[in-house]
């Protein structure tokens, strides 16, 4: 947890009035709704967001010269109990919380309230006041913001700090108590990504499209970070992972990953699958889920033989090595999601908030979407309608012997190329779904009647990929880029079950630790 500003505050019967700039890299949020627990004994109180729109609110408002800045505004009497007595507060601001801290001079010698803040000035904002006078700490004050979300702009918040309070048979009021190791081991998760081997970012495009929030992402390859950055408006960090200080990964709640890998071949010859440098990606991303003290749920998609690999000893394996986490794995179809794509994926979610369930199909076969229906409404103004190899008379004449729904089976031996696929050369039929995408120019995936390969829009329209969303660079990257995408359906059902488990686990916790 990074400090990002520590200073001394004056002491006031009237309360405790707070307004840095630096709070604009906290995430309190206007109108969201908060509760408090109060551990009076520890003279401690914290904050949790609150789905009860009864609750208090966060509200804004702006200064009498113009300016925008957060304020804390805290002047509920049994907050200020705690800190009565005090000569000197001190406030340090952290990226999660904020502490305000309330000392006694020990000293018999006091250091004046000028002396104090010149002490601070000198040694800069991060010094703490105990090593500047000889002070004994009698209160604390914890607020903390992990679930409060990001401010927008120069938007402004006030926090004014109302304890619920209930009456005991004396008639007194009095602050309700509950463990505070409690309360923090149980605050409210966000729904903010950490999101590694990120490609192009359709499956990051899908949990936002869910309301989710990518804090992080990182990718190797130049034109999918374009590709990135283009369509999400945000910085992608351009690394080989193997490179780059998993420390300085951002500690999300959810990591979510695609990472390639090649050794999956049950005649692997290596003890263990991890220990195969073909799966070193895969291992990279459980050593930053390790790393990152945070993380509630990861997610890993896959080629489906990663579950059968060894027969299931590459499952095992992961599971093993992230055992803090309950986790379910399967192999899912995207057209049981509703897209226009017979793509299989294996799906492993990691969970210390409660048994994710995995997402039950939304349609049945004969509900799936088709490529006619994914197709409407194309036209060449469409954006990467028009990105489309151009073939050698050679190719197109083997192209020409394929009827819908034929393959490479269908071009005459003498002509036939050999050693591939059958899925080479499959031309997709219009009302079906479309086999499982891949690299269309490399597996020569062919449109249902025109005699070319896949557009890359086309291929998009096939992932459930937004015309607006657009894939710069090479042909030869855009194509890339999309066969490696995880279809948007597919994305979005497990978004939603990961949502929903983060939800049942903060209503919970709010449930149990009422204030």
């Amino acid at each position: 947890m990074d400090l990002i500003k520590r200073r001394n505050a004056k002491t006031s019967d009237r309360g405790i009035y707070l307004q840095d700039k630096e709070l604009l890299q906290t995430v309190f949020t206007p109108g969201t709704n908060y509760k408090y627990i109060m551990d009076v004994k520890n003279r401690k109180l914290i904050i949790l967001s609150s789905v009860d729109s009864c609750d208090n609110t966060v509200s804004k408002r702006a200064t009498k010269e113009g300016m925008l800045k957060p304020v804390l505004d805290i002047r509920c009497k049994e907050t200020l109990s705690a800190f009565k007595g005090c000569e000197y507060l001190q406030v340090s601001i952290y990226e999660e919380q904020v502490i305000v801290e309330g000392f006694i001079e020990e000293a018999l010698i006091k250091a004046t309230k000028g002396e104090t803040k010149e002490l601070y000035s000198k040694t800069g904002t991060i010094t703490d006041i105990r090593n500047l006078l000889k002070v004994k700490q009698i209160a604390s004050a914890v607020l903390s913001k992990t679930e409060l979300r990001k401010v927008v702009g120069a938007s402004i918040e006030q926090l004014s700090f109302d304890l619920f309070t209930e009456v005991d048979t004396s008639g007194v009021k009095t602050a309700k108590v509950i463990e505070i190791q409690s309360a923090i081991e149980h605050l409210s998760i966000p729904l903010k990504i950490t999101s590694l081997f990120s490609a192009s970012g359709i499956f990051d495009a899908a949990f936002e499209a869910e309301g989710f929030e990518i804090c992080f992402a990182l990718e190797k390859e130049i034109d999918a970070c374009r590709t990135y950055e283009y369509n999400f408006k945000k910085k992608v960090t351009q690394t080989d992972i193997n490179d780059f200080d998993l420390d300085r990964i951002k500690k999300s709640p959810i990591m979510i990953a695609g990472s390639p890998c090649q050794g999956l071949s049950n005649s692997n010859r290596y003890t263990n699958f991890l220990d195969n440098p073909n799966n070193l990606l895969i291992k990279k991303f459980i050593e930053a889920v390790l790393a990152n003290d945070n993380c509630k749920i990861w997610v890993i998609e896959n080629v489906p033989q990663l579950l059968t690999a060894g027969n299931g000893k590459f499952a095992n394996e992961i599971k093993e090595a992230l055992r803090e986490f309950e986790v379910v794995s399967d192999v899912l179809c995207a057209a049981d999601f509703g897209s226009a794509q017979l793509r299989e994926r294996a799906i492993m979610i990691g969970s210390k908030v409660g048994k994710v369930t995995l997402p039950s199909p939304t349609h049945m076969p004969h509900q799936y979407k088709t490529v006619r229906e994914a197709f409407t409404g194309l036209h060449s103004s469409i954006p990467n309608q028009c990105d489309i190899s151009k073939h050698e008379e050679t190719t197109m004449e083997l192209i020409r012997h394929i009827p819908p729904g034929g393959n490479i089976k269908n071009i005459p031996e003498g002509i036939r190329p050999k050693g591939v696929h059958s899925n080479q050369y499959k031309r997709l039929k219009w009302d079906e779904p479309a086999i499982t995408i891949v690299n269309p120019r490399k597996a020569m995936i062919l449109h249902p009647e025109e005699d070319r390969i896949l557009s890359v829009r086309e291929c998009g329209r096939l992932f459930g990929v937004p015309d607006t969303f657009s894939f710069l660079g090479s042909l030869s990257s855009k194509q890339q880029m999309i066969a490696n995408a995880v279809p948007m359906e597919l994305g979005k059902a497990i978004a939603r079950v990961i949502k929903s488990a983060i939800k049942n686990w903060n209503i919970k916790w709010r449930q149990v630790a009422p204030v």
